[in-house]
């Protein structure tokens, strides 16, 4: 969907986060979003809506989200010096910055985790606002 401006979703999408109804997304069509937008979106528009999204998260949801992370990096195993340095990241202190590191992280090393973390974690990373989001800087990214 994030191939095609002109896909009807994506407006939908966009609707709801101008109304601010994201968490009325149903959560599979918001993973299925966040998943095309990953896939097919220009890197550098991927990269500021992931930063802003976090940055836009209440302290509990990024602790959450970075709980979640952390425990696919950690799961993920390896001996990446980067792996390592975001597995050790403090949930508790983390920042929207690490947390955005993170996502990017499982995004580009492991997508099998991280298509995980947008199925059972839909509520933590919240998905579907981050879904109408992209939505909402994608199509403005097109005019």
């Amino acid at each position: 969907m994030f191939n095609d401006p002109t896909h009807p979703v994506l407006q939908a999408l966009a609707d709801h986060h101008d109304a601010g109804t994201h968490d009325q997304i149903p959560a599979d069509q918001a993973t299925t979003a966040v998943d095309s937008f990953h896939q097919n979106a220009d890197p550098a528009l991927v990269q500021e809506v992931t930063d802003q999204h976090y940055e836009n998260m209440s302290q509990a949801q990024l602790q959450q989200a970075a709980q979640q992370f952390k425990d696919k990096i950690a799961s993920a195993g390896g001996d990446d010096a980067e792996a390592a340095q975001l597995a050790a990241v403090d949930p508790a202190t983390a920042t929207p910055q690490q947390v955005a590191a993170m996502h990017r992280f499982v995004l580009k090393e492991h997508p099998e985790l991280m298509k995980e973390i947008l199925i059972g974690g839909a509520a933590t990373i919240a998905v579907g606002a981050l879904a109408a989001f992209a939505a909402k800087k994608f199509l403005a990214s097109r005019r």
